[in-house]
């Protein structure tokens, strides 16, 4: 069992089994903030479906939703942005800072 809410461009936070966990994203200047929040749900879904661990999972949350932001219309994303954005992500947990 887990909960996960979303700060906006603050990050996501996670209550899990495992721990609690936050994931900080690289900030984006400019661009259209709709449909990041749904981004951020596909990758939470994605590394659920795929069994990753939550550092993973979470990275790929903060930085999907992340490039949702400069993507023209809501509903897409920039690819070239989320790789790079993947970089950036830094999650902490219970045990302390991990950058993914």
């Amino acid at each position: 069992q887990a909960v996960v809410a979303s700060d906006g461009p603050n990050g996501l936070y996670a209550d899990t089994a495992q721990g609690r966990w936050t994931a900080e994203p690289p900030r984006v200047h400019g661009g259209n903030p709709t449909g990041a929040g749904d981004a951020a749900v596909a990758a939470l879904a994605m590394g659920l479906a795929l069994g990753w661990d939550w550092p993973r999972t979470l990275t790929h949350a903060a930085a999907m939703s992340a490039a949702a932001v400069p993507a023209e219309l809501a509903g897409e994303i920039d690819l070239a942005a989320y790789h790079h954005n993947l970089e950036r992500v830094v999650v902490r947990g219970d045990a302390g800072e991990s950058r993914s």
